[in-house]
């Protein structure tokens, strides 16, 4: 099944719907056909029935109760009347799984917002999963660390487009963004800089700059920390970053049986759906499970795009003796998808006056500097923002696993063993005609465990109270994957519309395929890469170059063994002091795949080692105070295209420095109602380059952080970040590469072709596509009846997209608005995003130092506009 799933056609994987201001016929033959009858029968039922259950419902949402007590008058035997609490467990929960009184909380997807009474601050939870693998605090955390719970991923409507939007990433952390033009990431871009993803507290490996080639699955996660820097030692770093997520899956219920079924529905073709039911086993409630559904089939805004994907989850839970504990994850996702949802050839007047630059050449002429745009250049035109430069025939398919179990011994209250083994695995297949990128992941996977004691020592059998975290993880991870990119970066070939020619604007002609130039590269091995080659794993027409550099065409595997060590010192009540060190080992196998043609193959053998330590001395000279500092130091290594290793590297690739100085100040005041966190960084890295030594950067900065609840019904946030990103390439023959050195509209002016792919000089260069300045704010009052509402903005200072600094996206704002009610039975909620309609919202392709950089002359992303989203779920 799996074979024929990712053999399906392009194209012909799903019926496009015609969109609101798009002609039919302008989406390809599929266009105007209607999901099947009975697709969204679930949802409709739903909306139905919800206005009369409505009236029907007791007229107040109680108050949070332990799941022993009464229920409020009014209320049905039964009702989820709060978020429950699971039985007292006599072990700590394992690093990566939930937070204590999280375990019973409803899903991430549900409408169910905060509860009145519901704290909001950081500081009410410990943090186990986070950051230094045992509990501590926030407040006493030596690092910048921001909890997302399911109501702020609500609130922004993170998920429901099945990917990471610009917007709603932004509210995530100071730091936080998304890569807005590669939608197929696992989580926000941090500080400028690739992310890295956990699960549970185990690393995410398969993964390139936070790239892993399918859309998130949102319907397993719980909630979610955010941590800007990277890792320490216990949870280690494979690949340069700027921080990490981690996600906390969904839990069961040890109390009763509870379950809801929603529906999501928005402008734009927006559906999604599920049901999510969970509860203990036997009458001892030792054993318990939770089975939760999401089906999505979005179209969008954005011509010829749609997001289809079906996930399901399984987790059980058992507690069979007061020392020992299990937890079992396992998730499945099958993926039909083209979000890809870029204009080309951005100039400001794009930018300022939605005027698009047109004119194009024959398909058949299309490469790299083809001739001087002056020649055929046409007049600038309105343009929908609508629009995109895709063939509508691209598309991709997937299907993603995973399996987790995590096990808790207590030896006794000083002495505790926790285990955690996850494996991951992807197969997926993409094609890009209009640029020719197609990449075919034939089956990749991962497997880690990691073994950890911990221990608690005492001032009378040791001089200080402290705790140590120590242990192994061992781990093996497999890569066959294919890329073509030959024709990467051209494009700004292709005119969307073109008044002069209007047969040139035919989307279906934006296809690499049909250039003389594409042609004389397959099978060729003198051509770029060493020449297109017949992908053997894909359909026919699929090619992938052997030869072509770092993060492409790979087949490779690693075994991991990296032994830690952490200590965490109490020298007083008011002074500790963090230390911890990795040794991560790699034993690695890397050669071009099967279908290189013999004089083209190549490979190596090798044994890695990527030392890690971390320092954090932490001062809290009163008890609603903390002074922290942060050194961390450790190698990273570049990767392929799905965290695999290409057959290029020369030594150079693993010894990557990343290094981060850091230090902060955070408080909980007003009677723990406020708290607040700032801190300085400066974060030093390396970014791979292919015949070059790694570049050398840096990112300096400024961030703050605040959340507010002097009540039960009323919570607000605000957070800031100042930062400013170099790329020092002062001591390198060449400087940065884009596919085009300026924009198109210089090319114009100046007589120069479109695509010249080329580098700029040696020197120093800012981040492009990256605000200087980030602001975003969220306030929310909720009602004791129940009903709510929320308020939120992003304002993010002028980000420049090439490195000339011509090219400029002014400063800008959005504002987004939700309102909810909810009833013990039933949930309500309405969100509106762009309250304001601000039609002049743009995001770059790639921000800080990620890949899509390179793009950001060619590609750009238009915000969405004013759209609303509603969303009915019932409890029982």
């Amino acid at each position: 099944m799996a074979c024929e799933l990712l053999n399906v056609p392009f194209g012909m994987g799903r019926k496009k719907q015609a969109q609101p201001g798009i002609p039919a016929e302008d989406l390809g033959p599929a266009a105007a056909t209607l999901p099947p009858a009975g697709t969204h029968l679930l949802p409709l039922l739903l909306w139905l029935i919800a206005p009369e259950a409505l009236l029907a419902a007791p007229g107040s949402a109680p108050e949070p109760a332990s799941p022993d007590s009464d229920p409020p008058a009014g209320a049905l035997p039964g009702d989820p009347v709060a978020v429950p609490a699971d039985p007292p467990v006599p072990v700590s929960a394992p690093a990566g799984s939930p937070k204590a009184g999280k375990s019973g909380s409803l899903s991430a997807m549900e409408v169910t917002t905060t509860a009145p009474g519901e704290s909001m601050l950081p500081t009410a939870t410990p943090i186990e999963s986070g950051a230094y693998g045992e509990p501590m605090n926030v407040l006493d955390t030596p690092r910048q660390i921001f909890p997302v719970n399911k109501t702020i991923l609500q609130t922004e409507g993170a998920g429901t487009q099945g990917f990471f939007d610009a917007v709603s990433t932004a509210f995530l952390s100071p730091g936080s963004t998304a890569a807005a033009g590669n939608n197929l990431v696992f989580a926000p871009m941090i500080r400028g800089m690739p992310p890295l993803g956990f699960i549970n507290g185990m690393q995410m490996t398969m993964q390139d700059a936070g790239w892993w080639n399918l859309p998130w699955n949102y319907n397993m996660v719980e909630s979610m920390d955010v941590i800007e820097g990277p890792p320490n030692a216990v949870y280690g770093e494979l690949q340069a970053n700027g921080g990490a997520v981690n996600y906390i899956t969904k839990q069961p219920y040890f109390d009763r049986f509870r379950g809801y079924v929603w529906d999501t529905t928005g402008m734009y073709q927006n559906y999604l759906w599920g049901a999510d039911i969970g509860g203990p086993i036997g009458k001892e409630k030792k054993l318990a499970y939770r089975f939760s559904y999401m089906g999505m089939e979005n179209g969008s805004y954005y011509q010829y795009q749609y997001n289809d994907q079906q996930n399901f989850y399984l987790a059980l839970s058992a507690r069979p003796t007061d020392n020992y504990s299990v937890d079992f994850y396992s998730d499945f996702g099958t993926y039909n998808f083209n979000i890809l949802d870029f204009l080309n050839r951005p100039t400001n007047q794009l930018i300022d006056n939605d005027l698009y630059q047109t004119g194009a050449l024959p398909p058949a002429q299309v490469t790299f500097g083809f001739p001087n745009f002056n020649t055929y250049a046409g007049p600038l035109v309105p343009i929908s923002l609508r629009s995109t430069a895709m063939n509508p025939a691209s598309g991709a398919l997937g299907m993603s696993g995973m399996l987790q179990l995590v096990q808790n011994a207590v030896i006794d209250d000083d002495l505790r063993i926790r285990n955690n083994t996850f494996a991951f695995y992807i197969r997926s297949s993409l094609i890009d005609y209009a640029q020719w990128e197609d990449i075919d992941i034939t089956g990749d996977y991962e497997v880690f465990n990691r073994t950890e004691v911990l221990a608690a020592l005492h001032p009378e059998e040791a001089l200080f109270e402290q705790h140590i975290d120590a242990g192994v993880e061992l781990g093996f991870q497999r890569n066959l994957d294919y890329e073509g990119v030959s024709f990467f970066g051209i494009q700004n070939a292709w005119s969307i519309a073109n008044p002069n020619n209007p047969a040139l604007a035919n989307p279906y002609l934006w296809n690499a395929e049909l250039s003389s130039s594409f042609a004389a590269g397959i099978g060729n091995p003198l051509a770029f890469g060493g020449g297109d080659w017949p992908i053997p794993s894909a359909p026919p027409g699929w090619y992938f170059e052997p030869l072509n550099g770092y993060s492409l065409t790979e087949d490779s595997q690693f075994w991991e063994v990296a032994p830690f060590y952490q200590h965490n010192i109490h020298f007083t009540d008011q002074l500790t002091l963090l230390v911890g060190a990795r040794a991560t080992t790699l034993f690695l196998t890397a050669q071009t795949p099967p279908g290189t043609p013999a004089f083209l193959s190549m490979g190596y053998d090798a044994a890695v080692l990527m030392p890690m330590v971390n320092v954090s001395p932490v001062y809290k000279p009163f008890p609603w105070m903390t002074v922290y500092f942060d050194y961390n130091w450790g190698y990273t290594s570049a990767v392929g295209v799905m965290g695999g290793y290409t057959p290029f590297y020369d030594g150079a690739e693993f010894r990557l420095v990343n290094q981060l100085i850091e230090g902060g100040l955070k408080f909980s005041l007003l009677a723990d109602k406020l708290y607040m966190t700032t801190a300085g960084f400066s974060q030093d890295f390396y970014i791979a380059n292919m015949g070059m030594p790694p570049t050398p950067s840096y990112i300096k900065g400024f961030e703050l952080a605040l959340t507010y609840q002097p009540s039960k019904n009323f919570w607000a946030r605000v957070q800031y970040m100042l930062a400013n990103g170099t790329e020092n390439w002062s001591g390198m023959p060449v400087g940065p590469f884009q596919f085009q050195t300026y924009s198109t509209s210089t090319a114009l002016a100046q007589g120069l072709p479109l695509n010249n792919a080329a580098n700029y000089p040696p020197g120093k260069y800012a981040f492009v596509g990256w605000p200087d300045q980030t602001l975003s704010a969220m306030v929310t009052y909720q009602t004791d009846g129940g009903l709510g509402a929320t308020l939120s903005a992003l304002v993010l200072s002028n980000q420049y997209l090439d490195y000339s600094y011509n090219l400029e996206i002014p400063t800008e704002y959005v504002i987004n608005a939700r309102l909810y009610y909810t009833t013990p039975r039933w949930d309500f909620a309405v969100n509106i995003y762009n309250l304001t309609d601000n039609r002049h919202l743009w995001f770059p392709y790639g921000p800080g130092v990620t890949f899509g950089r390179e793009f950001n002359t060619e590609q750009i992303v238009a915000g969405l506009p004013f759209w609303v989203q509603g969303t009915v779920a019932y409890k029982f």
